[in-house]
C-alpha cells in the first residue's frame, strides 16, 4: 500500500516505513535519552515520534531523506513536550516558599550569584583554552574532533563525510585526541 500526498507525491510505502521502523528504532531511543537524560521519558518520546509518522506518513517528501524527516520530527516532540512541561510546572521566583519559616521566596533560595559568575568564568575559561588548542590544531585533526566529539557523530557516519574506511577514522580521532592533550598539557604548564 502505497499513500499520497497533497502534493501528489508517493508517500512512504508500508513495507519500507515499518522496515525504518525496525531499522531506526534503537538510534531513536540513544538520540531521545541525549536529548532528556530519562530512559522512561526517551521510550515516550521514541513512541510519540514513531506514531506521528504514522498519522502522518502521507505527508512523507521523497526527495528529503527518512531519517533526517525521522529525527527533525522527534526533536520537535521533545521540544513540545519539554515546552507543556514547563508550562504545567511553572513558579514564580517571587512566590514564597511554603515550608520556609520566614517570608522566604523562591529567589532567596537561588545559589550566591557571585559565586554563579566565578564558576561561569572559569568554565568560559577553560572553554577558550579547549577552543584555542583545536584552532592551533591541523585542519584533519580539527574536522574529524569536531565531527567526533562536537557534533556526535559515529564513526560509520564520519567515515562517509570523509570518505575513507571506518578504521582510518578510529586511527585519526586517536591521533588527533592525543593531539590535543599535548597542546593542553602544555598550555596548563606555560600558563599560571
Amino acid at each position: 500500500m502505497i499513500v499520497n500526498n497533497s502534493r501528489g507525491d508517493p508517500g512512504v510505502p508500508e513495507e519500507r516505513f515499518e522496515a525504518f521502523l525496525q531499522e531506526y528504532g534503537d538510534r531513536a531511543y540513544q538520540f531521545a535519552y541525549k536529548l532528556c537524560g530519562n530512559p522512561d521519558e526517551a521510550k515516550d518520546l521514541v513512541q510519540e515520534a514513531f506514531f506521528h509518522l504514522l498519522r502522518r506518513r502521507e505527508d512523507y517528501d521523497a526527495s528529503q531523506g527518512m531519517e533526517g524527516w525521522f529525527f527533525t520530527t522527534l526533536k520537535h516532540v521533545f521540544l513540545d513536550a519539554r515546552k507543556r512541561f514547563e508550562r504545567r510546572n511553572f513558579v514564580s521566583l517571587d512566590e514564597k516558599v511554603e515550608c520556609a519559616e520566614d517570608d522566604a521566596t523562591y529567589a532567596d533560595l537561588l545559589p550566591d550569584e557571585e559565586r554563579a559568575a566565578l564558576d561561569r568564568l572559569e568554565s568560559e575559561e577553560s572553554a577558550s583554552i579547549v577552543r584555542e588548542a583545536l584552532q592551533a590544531m591541523s585542519g584533519e585533526h580539527r574536522v574529524i574532533l569536531t565531527l567526533c566529539d562536537m557534533q556526535g557523530m559515529s564513526y560509520e557516519e564520519i567515515a562517509k563525510v570523509l570518505d575513507v574506511p571506518p578504521g582510518t577514522v578510529r586511527s585519526r580521532i586517536s591521533r588527533a585526541r592525543i593531539a590535543l592533550r599535548r597542546r593542553l598539557a602544555r598550555k596548563m604548564r606555560v600558563d599560571p
